[in-house]
């Protein structure tokens, strides 16, 4: 029966029929009670519907599709390279996924019934819970909720991109052997709390933030400024690295700006022993150097260390304007 919200009755028995032909399951009240929803232009448009995470397992695995994850709480899904949601969706705290009701209609069309019906096959009850970057995004208060910037792997991306461009602007020097923009293309980002996704992550992040090093420019700029090549011998692409970022980028305290990078290496030589004895104790030590707890799940860790990466790239790009320009 009608209940009285604000002065106004609402039928919750019967409610935003012109979407009723969808079948999802939802709580019309997250439309009247949570901030920002209600559009009498619209009714109902804005009401959040659940679905479980692990609808983007298909799609993350399909060679015909990719999950796009612009933040920890935000992303879409493409096909072939175009989106298949006009405005994506959210990931709340529960690790729910959810989307607007007026959304799935538009999207859902008749050449999508098979997509409607593997969401409709995960949609869950709501848990009223749409804290995420996609919802202040959606339904900002200040243009920096409008204009967000990401907080996961695309920021990582994007850094490395703008630190290799610095390097080459300063130096002339092109230290990655590849555009990691056309890497990240085939980047599948972990999407439940599965050790072996994440683990997977790991591997790639390392296969695209130090193996596309090129060691070889990095030798030769280290020995334009005084290193003896005989120094060199036997570093490994990382170890180059930190020794560029000390002698040729001049940053104080290299090893800690390094340190997630190594930990990160170190992420990558664990995922092939995941059943060793030793592996806990090694995961442990990946977590403390973070200043990571212990008892944090995987997926909690990945993020830890993916905010590190964020940090780390960061102040890498902040280097000092080099006092001479050219390779030396």
């Amino acid at each position: 029966m009608p209940f009285t919200f604000l002065f106004a009755e609402v039928d919750v028995t019967s409610p935003f029929p012109q979407y009723a032909y969808l079948g999802f399951d939802y709580d019309p009240l997250d439309y009247y009670f949570i901030p920002g929803l209600r559009r009498p232009w619209n009714d109902g448009y804005l009401t959040p519907v659940f679905f479980e995470r692990g609808v983007l397992l298909y799609y993350n695995n399909h060679p015909d599709y990719s999950v796009k994850l612009t933040s920890f709480s935000s992303g879409n899904i493409y096909h072939q390279g175009k989106p298949m949601f006009s405005w994506g969706f959210g990931l709340n705290r529960g690790g729910l996924l959810f989307m607007w009701l007026g959304d799935l209609a538009e999207d859902f069309t008749a050449e999508k019934e098979r997509d409607r019906k593997r969401f409709l096959a995960s949609n869950v009850a709501s848990d009223h819970d749409l804290v995420s970057k996609f919802y202040r995004s959606q339904l900002p208060q200040t243009p920096e909720e409008a204009f967000q910037e990401s907080d996961n792997e695309v920021k990582v991306f994007d850094l490395k991109n703008q630190f290799d461009e610095r390097i080459r602007r300063d130096f002339g020097l092109e230290i990655s052997k590849i555009d990691i923009d056309r890497l990240t293309d085939y980047y599948r980002p972990p999407i439940l709390e599965d050790r072996d996704q994440i683990f997977n992550a790991y591997l790639s992040l390392t296969k695209y933030l130090l193996e596309t090093l090129q060691t070889e420019n990095l030798k030769k700029a280290l020995i334009a400024r005084g290193v003896l090549e005989s120094a060199l011998k036997g570093l490994g692409s990382l170890k180059l690295l930190e020794l560029f970022v000390k002698t040729v980028l001049g940053l104080p305290g290299e090893k800690t700006i390094m340190t997630p990078l190594y930990v990160l290496y170190d992420l990558r030589i664990l995922q092939g022993h995941l059943a060793i004895d030793s592996f806990a104790a090694k995961y442990d030590s990946c977590k403390d150097r973070l200043q990571a707890d212990r008892n944090l799940s995987d997926l909690s860790f990945f993020q830890v260390v993916v905010q590190a990466l964020i940090q780390c790239f960061t102040t890498l790009l902040g280097y000092p304007v080099p006092q001479t320009m050219g390779s030396g």
